[in-house]
């Protein structure tokens, strides 16, 4: 229980960096003195995102090679540090580079805790695990617009990204004491479970060297059609970078209202991922098919009403409350299936190659969200900039919502055919 509180509070403090600088770009927008647009914002988010790509092709061979703890420990540090910095910088290219490396930082999070999960928990228990450690981003998103969001109402953007820093400092500062690396450390033994979940069981991949167990991934089909469905999620959970500045342009909201309204999108995606992890681990590996196809479809439905509001005439206060909820559920129907199902395949196929494995996968998504942002930045600065944007999103939706259920159902087979050999 200590080593997830750890790694849920780990989380989230690497997560309020980010979303620190997500909720404050409509001040920055709004600041003369720094001459920013829509087309430099997501520039500024492109670069943050390459930080991501570089950080989860480096961080999960880290992750492995060194263990969860230590490099879960330097992402911390890393990311305060660079978050730190950035509020003091001007200039598009130092913004660029500061958040860069705080990105590159926050990537190794995602590798440690697989890390650390495969040493900790039982198979049976790993989707209510990486359910629960989902919400972090998402609880941390909320905190950050609710109450980050409301400092901007009183003071600068600077300070509240200062805050941010301060207090990933004193969660690093916690982290150091409580959170371990295997459960040897603390006295305890690995056991096998009621169920059968043993984790000492040998794994194909056990002694495989790297090269080995890369060449193991290529020739998978399974993990070919989660990098292509993780690609397309990604790209949909980026939007949340767009959203405050998408609300306060659209519905002629001020930078606080609008960083405050954005916490529709982590609302819903709390919500579902709290409840996710749990139903995920009682579902079938049939059931997931249509479960988490379903919750796709849905998502795309989503989208297109916020395609719709403008040819209703529906725009200002008129609009708003429609378009939150029609955000607040785009999150709560792409959150589950954007972390569980791609978190979970890594550390049962990766085995003690599972850092890498989600590395690779989360660096395919963070390369499709990365050509978003820099195309997303600029659509949404032209013509008709924000029908475009959302035009742009329904088209990754509904190719997600072929890929995900193709993987499950592929994952589905494999599964059956082992069983009956």
């Amino acid at each position: 229980m200590l080593v997830l509180a750890g790694m849920y509070l780990g989380y989230a403090a690497l997560y309020m960096c980010r979303a620190t600088v997500i909720i404050s770009g409509p001040a920055m927008l709004d600041d003369p003195q720094l001459g920013l647009d829509k087309t430099a914002w997501g520039a500024l988010i492109g670069w943050g995102t390459m930080g991501t790509l570089v950080g989860k092709l480096a961080n999960g061979v880290l992750a492995d090679k060194l263990g969860g703890r230590r490099v879960f420990l330097l992402s911390l540090a890393f990311c305060m540090l660079a978050t730190g910095i950035f509020g003091t910088m001007s200039g598009v290219l130092y913004f660029s580079l500061a958040y860069f490396i705080a990105l590159f930082a926050k990537s190794a999070a995602w590798p440690s805790m697989a890390n650390l999960i495969s040493v900790w928990y039982p198979k049976n228990w790993r989707g209510r695990i990486w359910g629960i450690l989902s919400s972090s981003s998402r609880f941390s998103s909320l905190f950050t617009t609710l109450v980050l969001g409301s400092l901007l109402l009183a003071v600068s953007w600077r300070r509240v990204i200062a805050t941010s820093a301060v207090i990933t400092g004193g969660v690093l500062l916690l982290l150091f004491l409580i959170l371990k690396q295997c459960p040897a450390d603390v006295g305890l033994e690995v056991v096998a479970s009621s169920h059968g979940a043993d984790q000492k069981r040998p794994h194909p991949l056990d002694d495989a060297t790297l090269s080995q167990a890369l060449v193991s991934f290529a020739r998978s089909p399974r993990v070919w059609l989660i990098c292509i469905s993780v690609m397309c999620l990604t790209v949909l959970m980026e939007f949340q970078s767009f959203i405050p500045i998408y609300l306060q342009e659209t519905f002629g909201l001020t930078t606080g209202i609008a960083a405050i309204t954005s916490s529709a999108f982590p609302i819903g995606c709390l919500i579902s991922v709290l409840a996710g992890g749990f139903v995920f681990d009682l579902l079938s590996k049939k059931k997931r098919i249509f479960v988490l196809g379903g919750m796709m479809v849905f998502s795309v439905l989503c989208v297109a009403l916020l395609l719709a509001l403008p040819t209703f005439g529906m725009t200002g206060n008129l609009g708003l409350w429609p378009a939150l909820l029609a955000i607040m559920l785009f999150g709560l129907a792409i959150a589950p299936c954007y972390y569980i199902p791609m978190s979970v395949f890594s550390v049962d196929f990766g085995g003690t190659h599972c850092g890498v494995l989600i590395g690779l996968i989360d660096a395919a998504g963070y390369l499709a969200a990365m050509a978003f942002d820099f195309l997303g930045g600029a659509v949404a600065d032209g013509v008709d900039g924000w029908h475009r944007f959302l035009t742009i999103l329904l088209g990754v939706s509904i190719l997600g919502a072929v890929t995900l259920p193709l993987f499950l159902l592929l994952d589905y087979r494999v599964e059956k055919q082992r069983l009956s050999s």
